[in-house]
């Protein structure tokens, strides 16, 4: 069995790209994988290293590149750039024969097999995702019911037959191009939107992300859907952790004190960037520097407080 597994990056994501599929196929030894590359260019020094990478992996990969003239209209905002909506293009540019795939984002760790992921019956949905945590009063902004659950684009497992009957890209360009106002959160609003009430919520565990970790969840008055998606399992033991967010929050970050970046550091080293620096650390001659500044303020500290008191 060969388990299909989808990523959309641009030139920026190749690193953190090969980190998510090192712990993909670390965890999960004992499957073949064929991993499809969604991008707008792969003739850079990175993509070379990540087709290296590949090859090692002695894993199937196919890259392929999409125009994206089309989404010129698509709001971006952030951190995030116009590779986020290539999701879109995922049900007309795989092989036709292929009915179900794993989309995963490359801000993500998997810590242990997929196999109970992988076998999820999708049969009669779009999709199935977790909850997007956090976000439970955020349906309304994008007019949809109150009630409506919204999902976590970051990790779907996709039945490509209904996405393709649903024209998932046709109708996602129309709705940028006629209706920008309405995405805040980009592509993931479009697939909300056209799949509201088509998907199925699966449990926390295999999107664990930055919100489940917040204190005041214990009092919160969504808790019991949380605790129906299983959120504890997911805070102390996820399959799959989602590091959301801009910044800090990144893994690749030295600020970052996400309780699992160190996982990201660990399958960094297994890659070809594993000699990279984290953004934001410091220099050795920078730490030395801030030391011994410390120890010089210090010292004219004592200095004062024994002339004061002499």
């Amino acid at each position: 069995m060969t388990i299909n597994v989808v990523c959309t990056i641009d030139d920026q994501y190749t690193q953190h790209c090969a980190v998510m599929l090192s712990s993909l196929f670390f965890n999960n030894e004992n499957h073949l994988f064929h991993v499809y590359i969604i991008t707008d260019d792969s003739n850079t020094t990175s993509f070379h290293k990540l087709k290296t990478f590949l090859e090692k992996s002695k894993q199937q990969y196919s890259i392929i590149e999409i125009h994206k003239d089309i989404l010129l209209k698509a709001p971006i905002t952030h951190h995030i750039s116009l590779a986020t909506y290539f999701r879109l293009f995922i049900p007309e540019i795989l092989p036709s024969n292929i009915d179900k795939v794993l989309f995963i984002d490359s801000d993500i760790v998997i810590r242990k097999s997929i196999e109970t992921l992988w076998n999820i019956d999708i049969q009669n949905f779009s999709h199935a995702a977790t909850i997007a945590a956090g976000m439970d009063d955020y349906p309304s902004h994008i007019f949809l019911s109150e009630e409506s659950l919204y999902f976590n684009a970051g990790l779907m497992l996709i039945n490509l037959k209904i996405w393709r009957e649903l024209k998932i890209l046709e109708r996602g360009c129309e709705l940028i191009n006629q209706k920008p106002e309405r995405l805040k959160w980009w592509d993931q609003d479009v697939l909300n939107i056209l799949l509201h009430n088509s998907w199925l919520p699966i449990d926390l565990v295999w999107n664990a992300q930055p919100f489940i970790y917040e204190e005041s969840l214990n009092n919160y008055k969504y808790q019991s859907r949380y605790e129906k998606f299983k959120y504890t399992e997911a805070k102390l033991d996820p399959a799959i952790v989602h590091f959301v967010g801009g910044g800090s929050a990144k893994p690749w970050h030295y600020a970052c004190q996400h309780p699992f970046k160190d996982e990201y550091i660990r399958y960094l080293r297994t890659t070809p960037w594993k000699n990279s620096q984290l953004i934001g650390k410091p220099s050795l001659i920078a730490r030395l520097r801030f030391q011994l500044g410390l120890g010089s303020k210090f010292r004219n500290l004592k200095h004062l407080v024994s002339r004061k008191f002499v």
